[in-house]
């Protein structure tokens, strides 16, 4: 502390007089031993619901108002003894751990001393301390006493909304508008703000008094809108954006919100189709044009968004976004010519190039030009790409020259955090399991068990591998201890369910942890499709084909295909079965399962 030494004697001997006798010694935290206190740290921004296009960034976050600082507060000189008493008691409670005791001294130095920088740092450990009522009143005294400060405003408004004082969190906000106008963030940062409190209601009251108080002002109305939507209000945002786009019929960012919105209230269509206008409007607004065609790639309409990039290209030869994204539009339209033009495009101009390296490998791989997806995979020198390139080098090596080769690559990989040991045991495995080598995936997983103990996916890799070799009784034993973790594992129930009904007749408790499953994820086709099989198996043959229908509607999966053409055959459908079977052929040709049912009813 920068106090005077005769300032500092003073305090200290006071405090040793009394002994310290207002500061009971802190259970479990030793006398002496530093408890951080709060100081201002950045905080993650809010992370928007529903994507927004790139240019369309979400709100900053607002100044953070409770963390623990890590050096000791400085009071300004001139203090009185009064004063410099509640600090150190103040500081002494905070080193001892005991928050309540300290926003009590804060609380009175601040009132004492009308300081803002005293007052500052009594806020602070009051939100620390989850104090909101001394929060409150020490934040209305730094507002006071440093009236152009935007925290202090910020963190007196946040106060009055948890006390549901819509009028009161109001006049502050109306500050920080004002104060932060210059820097044209000051809604942005009331969002950030009220997005965070748990009070939904009187937050979006706040925002939506500010903005009828600023009617004609199109960034209180962008702000309400974004907040409303971001607060799961979909239906006052949409109410919101299109007032504001009286004001501005053709502002991008808005037309954007707007789309998001429209998404949230499942118009994924209505979204395209407004989209689509406002490019004809505006066809040379590339943020917006980018945005649209993000969104067609999410309907899955993959040709019109080719489309959409490429006038983005045409317009900019050097767009990297859009090379990249024709780039992932051809690979997975099985484009590759294509593909590998954009893709090389990217090197070219020196940009994602790990990624352009990693994509330019995986074509080379499904064109089986296995010295070329080596070089492309091995020109992925660092970042998110790299493991997963290190993972395809030894697919192409198994390839090439088999399980072992690829094995003693992934061993000389020197994993950095327990997530890359995990994926490694799980290529891994996946590879053994490709290779038919059942017995060895089940020994690998069980060492990597022994380093990474109880972990849900290698548990549940095991029990998967396990049935295969019969050994239901590791199956069971791995997916009822995941369970025993995680009762609503939907994965696991499914697994032990479908297992069950499967191998075993202990049909209606395979039913019992089939029907849990469905519950948590009724959409999921592989659970709607072990529905189905249990069905079958308990002779419910209309039941059966209802779920197996809709299971093969959501996806043509060749087991799906397989159990769904077998109750067809069962049930005297012979025509419809063969067709099941021969358009899961077509996608898989080798699948085991599917041969072997359309082997046993048709030979």
């Amino acid at each position: 502390m920068k106090i005077s030494a005769l300032l500092l004697f003073s305090t200290l001997n006071i405090l040793i007089l009394q002994g310290c006798s207002s500061l009971p010694d802190s259970p479990g935290v030793p006398e002496g031993t530093p408890v951080p206190m709060p100081v201002a740290r950045p905080a993650a921004p809010a992370t928007p619901t529903v994507p927004v296009a790139p240019a369309t960034t979400p709100p900053p976050a607002p100044a953070p108002i409770a963390a623990a600082p890590d050096e000791q507060f400085e009071p300004p000189a001139g203090l009185n003894a009064d004063i410099l008493y509640n600090l150190m008691l103040a500081e002494i409670a905070g080193q001892r751990g005991q928050l309540k005791l300290a926003v009590q001294h804060y609380v009175s130095a601040a009132m004492l001393s009308r300081d803002a920088r005293i007052a500052e740092r009594a806020t602070r450990v009051a939100v620390y301390a989850r104090d909101d009522e001394n929060a409150l009143i020490v934040a209305k005294l730094w507002a006071e006493l440093d009236p152009e400060n935007i925290e202090a405003n910020q963190v007196a408004a946040a106060m009055l909304v948890r006390k549901g004082e819509v009028d009161g969190a109001l006049g502050f906000l109306e500050k920080v508008v004002d104060v932060a106008r210059g820097s044209g963030k000051s809604y942005q940062l009331i969002v950030s703000l009220l997005s965070r409190e748990r009070d939904r209601d009187t937050a979006l009251a706040v925002m939506e008094k500010l903005a009828q108080s600023r009617a004609d002002d199109i960034e209180a109305n962008f702000a309400y809108a974004q907040l409303a939507l971001l607060l799961n209000a979909p239906q006052r945002a949409l109410q919101a954006v299109d007032r504001l786009l009286t004001m501005a019929p053709d502002l991008t960012r808005a037309l954007i919100l707007r789309s998001n919105i429209l998404v949230r209230l499942d118009k994924g269509a209505e979204s395209l189709d407004m989209l689509s206008a406002a490019v004809a409007r505006k066809p040379d607004d590339s943020e917006l044009r980018t945005y649209y065609a993000r969104r067609l790639v999410d309907e899955n309409r993959f040709d019109d968004a080719r489309e959409q990039f490429g006038l983005l290209l045409e317009a900019d030869p050097a767009n990297v976004d859009a090379i990249y994204a024709l780039g992932l539009l051809n690979l997975q339209m099985n484009h590759f010519d294509r593909a590998v033009r954009h893709f090389k495009r990217l090197l070219e101009l020196g940009q994602r190039i790990d990624e352009a390296n990693y994509y330019l490998g995986q074509i080379a791989e499904k064109r089986r030009d296995w010295q070329q997806a080596l070089d492309y995979y091995q020109a992925v020198r660092s970042g998110r790409y790299y493991l997963e390139a290190q993972i395809r080098i030894a697919v192409v090596y198994r390839n090439q020259d088999g399980v072992e080769k690829a094995r003693r690559h992934l061993h000389s990989i020197t994993p950095t955090s327990a997530e890359v040991e995990l994926r490694l045991y799980l290529a891994e495995g996946e590879l053994l399991r490709e290779a038919g080598m059942y017995a060895e995936a089940v020994e690998m997983y069980t060492e990597a068990l022994g380093n990474l103990p109880d972990n849900t996916e290698l548990l549940y890799a095991r029990a998967l591998i396990a049935e295969k070799i019969d050994r239901l009784d590791i199956t069971e034993g791995d997916l009822r201890s995941i369970l025993e973790r995680e009762p609503e594992n939907a994965q696991a129930l499914n697994a032990l369910g479908y297992t069950l009904a499967d191998r075993t007749d202990r049909l209606e408790e395979a039913l019992g942890y089939i029907e849990r499953a469905y519950k948590l994820k009724p959409d999921d086709a592989a659970i709607i499709d072990s529905m189905g099989w249990i069905h079958y198996r308990l002779g419910h043959h209309d039941k059966a084909l209802e779920y197996l229908n809709k299971a093969f509607e959501i996806m043509t999966d060749p087991e799906i295909a397989a159990h769904l053409g077998e109750v067809l055959w069962v049930t005297g459908d012979h025509e419809r079965a063969r067709e099941v079977w021969e358009a899961a052929v077509r996608i898989a040709p080798k699948h085991k399962l599917l041969l072997d049912v359309i082997r046993r009813f048709t030979q």
